[in-house]
């Protein structure tokens, strides 16, 4: 893992929906406070060619390692914006565990 980390630049945080307190629901709460992912990297727009529903939205991609609580519709939190989660894929490397995350830029 000691390589992979040198590429991890980006700093982040992901939110997650609140709940409903009191009766009220609550806005988005922050669900990790730091983590470290590679650059955000524009998706082929062939491949988002049969994601419906974006409009003219892009779908961005950025790798994580390590065990992290993510889910689909979490907000990935960045420098450069917020991001929300449409997918992740784990993968397995020489016992590292990574996570590709397929993010959407809400243009």
């Amino acid at each position: 893992m000691p390589s992979f980390s040198r590429f991890t630049t980006i700093s982040g945080a992901t939110l997650r929906e609140g709940g409903i307190v009191n009766g009220l629901e609550t806005g988005p709460v922050v669900q990790i406070a730091y983590l470290k992912c590679l650059p955000l990297d524009p998706i082929d727009p062939e491949l988002s060619l049969g994601v419906e529903g974006l409009g003219f939205h892009e779908l961005l991609q950025t790798t994580l390692s390590g065990e992290v609580d993510i889910s689909e519709g979490d907000i990935l939190v960045v420098e450069a914006g917020s991001y929300p989660i449409r997918a992740i894929e784990d993968w397995n490397w020489k016992g590292i565990d990574f996570h590709l995350l397929t993010l959407q830029d809400m243009k």
